[in-house]
């Protein structure tokens, strides 16, 4: 049996935090080049997502482990991907010739089912891992699991009322995608 000592333990958590921060601030930089206004609203529902995890996990008085910080970067990643799967939706709509509202209308339609299953999927698994695994592995589960949640609220109900609000108040004319 290996063990590893609190000062080691503490700094690959540590290391784990910080190279967590900095994807996210990668992550959040292309969005920005990327999608412009809209990725921006994305990274804005982006750091809400990891609030709401992280209040979550806060109330139920979790610890932060390194399985915890991969459930946080899986789930940053899943909502990136929703976030992708919406623009895109939304830009084939507008390059159709579609209306702004009536292409963020069917873009948010037609990605729903997609990011849907996979959140699904991706949430079942979590309960396999929490049901069959122990420990660190209940600890990833829980974290993934209260992440898939907070990232379909944030994916898909905050970027479209942020958008449509800025679209109602003509702060924006159209999407910038």
């Amino acid at each position: 049996e290996r063990t590893v000592g609190a000062s080691l333990g503490a700094d690959s958590i540590n290391k784990g935090f910080y190279s967590t921060l900095f994807g996210l601030a990668l992550v959040a930089i292309f969005m920005m080049i990327y999608y412009r206004i809209s990725g921006l609203i994305a990274n804005v529902a982006l750091i809400l997502n990891v609030v709401l995890l992280m209040g979550v996990m806060s109330t139920m008085h979790a610890t932060l482990t390194l399985p915890g910080i991969a459930g946080i970067i899986l789930t940053i990643g899943m909502a990136v991907d929703a976030n992708v799967l919406i623009f895109e939706r939304i830009r084939e709509e507008l390059d159709r010739g579609k209306s702004t509202w009536a292409a963020l209308d069917t873009g948010y339609g037609r990605a729903f089912v997609t990011i849907l299953d996979a959140n699904i999927t991706t949430f079942i698994a979590g309960v396999v891992l929490y049901n069959f695994g122990s420990g660190p592995v209940r600890g990833f589960a829980i974290t993934l699991m209260i992440g898939i949640v907070a990232s379909m609220f944030t994916a898909i109900f905050v970027t479209r009322t942020i958008s449509e609000l800025l679209l109602s108040k003509k702060i924006l004319k159209q999407i910038s995608i």
